[in-house]
């Protein structure tokens, strides 16, 4: 059989039970009893969204701080499966209460802002607990507030994720996340969607860590609540790897435009960009014709192959020893500090 054809029969339980029917003929009563089974609980959910295991954790973590209701911002990439990179906590202005959560709008529009401009995240909705209130799905003000902000940025689609406590324990409590989609406004009702985990480290909470970026968020912690006090009602795949594919792809083009971005503020100086076969190099001018070259690996987290001192007037260039060899994109002050070290050790030149 060709490979295509039965990896497609794989993925239709239907089909797939027909097929070993027809091979190895056991009882048709059976068969048709598996059969109508198998049909009663594939679901075709009205909406499929994809989240790292951090991003999760980080809800987790923020939810379980608070004996009232809380929340919080979900930003990422909305393409044919929409990508959630980054699930922030609210604003200080946030207000809080045993059946109320209010986002701190102004927090909002700044972080969002931020988010748009330099690393291409959209936002998608928000988060927010149920706990006290033992309601699994938005009320009709958080539909009227969704409903809102996408006329308001003219958004076809936005998320929701509405968070309860599985069990009272104040210590290890169980969070159960239960997502939603809102699709073809202004008409659009939430619908239940199902989610795809992608196993780690969102790459952009990885690097605003890196980076310090966002400190308020405390984007670090995530970790200290496990992936496995998350309940989801719907993932239909196993865990995915998230470091990978086109939406990795532009995550690391825009990494590499803002570090360009950003040492030329530093330097004030041009800084070159060539694409090669192993990934990048990043060329930083020193002065006249004399540069440092930092060859970066195309793959994710993107290190520090090998760096040349080039002295183009003479036509040379000689890899230089560097002591740290956990420099990568990620970490531009590790960049920045090797650049500055190798430019104070040629003076003499």
């Amino acid at each position: 059989m060709p490979k295509n054809v039965k990896n497609w029969i794989e993925k239709h339980p239907i089909f797939s039970k027909l097929f070993r029917f027809i091979l190895t003929k056991p009882d048709p009563t059976k068969v048709t009893e598996e059969l109508e089974a198998t049909r009663t609980k594939t679901v075709s959910p009205a909406a499929v969204l994809a989240i790292y295991e951090s991003e999760l954790q980080a809800i987790g973590l923020e939810s379980s701080c608070w004996e009232v209701e809380t929340g919080g911002d979900l930003f990422g990439i909305w393409g044919d499966i929409p990508i959630i990179y980054l699930a922030t906590k609210a604003g200080p202005k946030a207000i809080r209460d045993n059946a109320h959560f209010r986002l701190d709008i102004d927090y909002l529009i700044k972080i969002s802002t931020e988010l748009s401009s330099e690393w291409g995240m959209r936002y998608f909705g928000d988060w927010h607990s149920h706990h006290k209130l033992g309601l699994d799905s938005p009320s009709s003000g958080d539909s009227d507030r969704i409903k809102r902000l996408a006329s308001k940025n003219n958004f076809n689609e936005m998320a929701e994720f509405i968070i309860s406590f599985v069990n009272d324990s104040t210590k290890d409590h169980i969070i159960r996340v239960k997502p939603f989609a809102y699709k073809d406004f202004p008409e659009a009702n939430p619908v239940d969607a199902c989610l795809i985990v992608l196993k780690g480290l969102s790459p952009i909470r990885e690097v605003f860590i890196k980076r310090n970026l966002m400190p308020e968020q405390q984007l670090d912690s995530y970790s200290m609540f496990k992936i496995d006090r998350i309940k989801i009602p719907v993932e239909p795949l196993g865990r995915a790897m998230g470091d990978e594919g086109k939406p990795q792809r532009a995550i690391s083009e825009r990494l590499l435009l803002n570090a360009k971005k950003e040492l030329c503020c530093i330097f004030s100086k041009d800084i070159e960009v060539y694409h090669e076969s192993f990934g990048n190099i990043l060329v930083i001018p020193v002065q006249n014709e004399q540069h440092v070259a930092f060859a970066i690996d195309g793959k994710w987290p993107h290190r520090i192959l090998q760096v040349d001192w080039i002295d183009r007037e003479v036509g040379q260039s000689t890899e230089v020893d560097i002591k740290n060899n956990d420099l990568s994109l990620l970490n531009l002050d590790g960049i920045i500090n090797c650049y500055r070290s190798i430019r104070e050790s040629k003076k003499w030149l």
